[in-house]
């Protein structure tokens, strides 16, 4: 026994960097923290490669298999569905071309869709306080990208997602760390029931992912997400399919029906609520994707008349002004469309996070306490400060602290 974890026959340094993230997981069938043990069948000088976890609690064991501890407990349909979705869109992806070498580089390709994924990472670095060492759970890594940008950055980083098949799901880690540089656990487990222990992580990053939620699930995500948040920690919340008024459906792609994606798209004014439902502290976050929100130079073309080149000219003259810049982004969000919705969502530091079983109201109330203590709480150092809204401000922060 190590740390009250069986190891079975293997002490090499894998079986011990496994152990580590055992004591952060929970078991999903009884839904106890730091319960599970590992047994040890093959490991290499990474981690437990094969094995077994056994909850001393209850007795349910689960398999872990290429590194996966897998947490997926007594799945609803809708998750095997779109986990076998996953299964068919990954071979689509190999007749396409897709092969470890052009994963690797995500998201660094010529493409609309990881343009926007590449400048919100590049955001995230550049406004979180990321420090080496904390903890972080990529929710719906998908091809396991951002989990292996975390792990570069020094932080602890963990890979959750409902499916394991290489291109499309937590499999494709090992194109990452086959090579030794970098290395991140990979946990198999549903967003709804996050299999890790409460009060356990520092940030939770969702991209692209709580619309494979209904409005159920949505809820029981947030509270999850709440309860693993260590106090003071955060939710990322990056480029999420939003309704708006333009467009009631938010979800248009044909792919979803084909491949049995789960995607409902909620309105902007939904994922705050439930967030603050759920006890988070949210702020909205800018788009710097968009030019307006972004760092762009502004350039109008030699041939353009005077009156189409009023509305960039305008546009450009109102980035400096607080209020235009969340006005607009309100229009966005709610009203015309054309962005994803980023949300940075903080656990209030007073929350102890675990044991804690109380009414919606109750924990409104308490939440609404923590806001009126927060100016005092980051002032003492208690609580994160607010992240830099703009390219500049995030530039001016980086100065400061170099």
């Amino acid at each position: 026994m190590a740390g009250g974890r069986c190891l079975g026959g293997a002490r090499r340094a894998g079986a011990i960097v496994k152990a580590e993230l055992v004591r952060e997981l929970r078991c999903p069938a009884c839904r106890r923290d730091g319960v599970l043990e590992l047994h040890a069948q093959a490991s290499d000088a990474r981690e437990v490669r094969e094995g077994s976890l056994r909850c001393g609690a209850c007795g349910t064991e689960f398999g872990v298999h290429r590194g996966v501890p897998e947490l997926l407990h007594d799945p609803p349909e809708h998750i095997l569905a779109e986990a076998a979705g996953l299964e068919r869109f990954a071979a689509e992806m190999r007749r396409d071309g897709w092969d470890r070498e052009l994963v690797r580089r995500l998201p660094e390709l010529e493409h609309g869709y990881w343009y926007v994924q590449a400048r919100s990472m590049h955001q995230l670095l550049t406004t979180i306080p990321f420090q080496p060492g904390q903890s972080i759970v990529d929710v719906g890594s998908n091809t396991c990208w951002a989990a292996n940008h975390f792990a570069e950055r020094g932080l602890r980083s963990i890979a959750l997602d409902i499916a394991t098949v290489e291109l499309q799901g937590l499999y494709t880690a090992d194109y990452f760390i086959e090579d030794g540089h970098v290395f991140f656990e990979r946990v198999l487990g549903s967003m709804d029931a996050i299999p890790l222990s409460s009060s356990s992580m520092d940030y939770v990053y969702c991209c692209q992912v709580l619309h494979h939620n209904d409005r159920d699930s949505l809820r029981r995500t947030f509270a999850e997400i709440f309860r693993v948040l260590r106090p003071g920690g955060r939710l990322l919340m990056v480029n999420e399919t939003l309704k708006t008024l333009r467009d009631p459906h938010g979800v248009h792609d044909e792919g979803v029906r084909e491949y049995e994606g789960y995607e409902h798209a909620h309105w902007a004014l939904r994922y705050r609520w439930e967030a603050t439902r759920a006890g988070l502290l949210t702020e909205i976050a800018e788009p710097h994707y968009r030019s307006f929100f972004g760092d762009a130079e502004l350039s109008i073309a030699p041939e353009t008349s005077r009156l189409k080149a009023l509305a960039p000219r305008l546009g450009f003259a109102l980035r400096s002004r607080g209020s235009a810049r969340r006005a607009y982004l309100a229009w966005l969000n709610h009203v015309w469309g054309g962005v994803s919705m980023n949300m940075i969502a903080t656990k209030p530091v007073r929350y102890l996070g675990a044991r804690e079983r109380m009414s919606a109201a109750q924990r409104l109330l308490r939440l609404a306490a923590a806001r009126a203590r927060l100016g005092r709480d980051r002032r003492d150092g208690r609580a994160p400060e607010r992240a830099p809204r703009t390219p500049e401000d995030a530039a001016e922060a980086i100065g400061r602290v170099g």
